[in-house]
């Protein structure tokens, strides 16, 4: 099997677990790592929060539909977790699970005459962050964005 459609099996056979805790996966890989496949599953809900014992029992409920059919062989590895404070932050979804947090933008071009923000992310619409700034609201576009990381 290909590893697109070994990825979007896995996927697929997530997703129901997931939705059981109104969680959503934020990034899929699978590796190998010598003879072993690792399935690294970043998982969060909408607002951000996901716990530890909600990403232990996501990998419980994984391995348990992963064995039956036996997708990736005898010798695999199964690791979730939360996407992190330090993780970029890149889709519109990345940002709605951040709001009312400070976030530190760096920009591909300048907003405001600035390259740089750091603000508080009060909302996600179309193609832009909402940030404030010293009280004022500052709109950045989602192309814009070269990087941008919650400040902790």
């Amino acid at each position: 099997m290909r590893s697109e459609e070994l990825t979007d099996e896995i996927g697929s056979l997530i997703a129901p677990i997931l939705t059981e805790l109104t969680a959503e996966l934020v990034e899929l890989n699978i590796k190998r790592r010598g003879d072993t496949v690792v399935v690294d599953v970043i998982a969060d809900k909408p607002s951000g929060g996901i716990t530890l014992d909600e990403c232990a029992y996501i990998n419980r409920q994984i391995v348990k539909k992963l064995e039956p059919g036996n997708l990736l062989g005898d010798d695999y590895v199964v690791e979730v977790a939360s996407p992190g404070l330090d993780r970029a932050l890149k889709t519109s979804k990345d940002f709605m699970r951040v709001r009312g947090r400070n976030v530190r933008f760096h920009l591909k071009q300048a907003v405001e005459n600035m390259i740089e923000h750091q603000g508080r992310v009060t909302d996600v619409a179309g193609d832009f962050v909402s940030i404030v700034i010293q009280g004022k609201t500052v709109m950045i576009p989602l192309d814009a964005i070269s990087k941008a990381v919650q400040v902790i």
